[in-house]
């Protein structure tokens, strides 16, 4: 008796097993055994239509006096936006442009050039740049001396320059 057809005869029965267990296993369970009470056990809905549930919001408030379309004083047409935005790591999003050099806020990609993150702490102020092809963070800090509804001033940690902004 040839050998080839008992072999390939008895590997198709083999593959259809398996075939048909991995079916069984995958579809045959319509429901999982957790959502099914046991016998004499009662299922109890924790979400109820008449209960209160409070989720804590885990994302804390950026500074407010900060947040906004901001316009430099000094430098026409060079604009800031800070975001309450939160970047889920402790930092807000924002971004600048200037329009004397001929770039426009439509200009800037989502979160690459002209993107930033921002963080305050006191009188602290640290804005990390973004890239277009990297997230390679470049930290700018600056002492903020004047914060308030109308006007920032930010001051360069090692007080070289002072900018001067307004509400936009």
């Amino acid at each position: 008796m040839n050998k080839k057809p008992l072999i390939f005869f008895v590997c198709v029965l083999i593959l259809g097993a398996v075939a048909s267990a991995a079916y069984w296993l995958h579809y045959g369970h319509t429901t999982s055994p957790e959502s099914e009470p046991e016998e004499g056990e009662e299922l109890i809905n924790e979400h109820s239509t008449n209960s209160v549930i409070y989720f804590e919001d885990e994302v804390p408030p950026a500074d407010s006096t900060m947040v906004g379309k901001w316009l430099s004083v000094d430098k026409p047409g060079w604009h800031k936006v800070y975001y309450d935005d939160y970047d889920g790591e402790g930092r807000y999003w924002g971004k600048e442009w200037d329009e004397t050099e001929d770039v426009q806020e439509e200009d800037l990609s989502y979160h690459g050039n002209g993107w930033f993150r921002w963080e305050k702490h006191k009188d602290t102020l640290r804005e990390f740049s973004t890239m277009d092809f990297r997230d390679v963070p470049i930290a700018h800090t600056y002492m903020v001396t004047v914060v308030d509804s109308c006007n920032i001033t930010l001051a360069e940690k090692n007080k070289r320059s002072t900018y001067h902004f307004t509400k936009d």
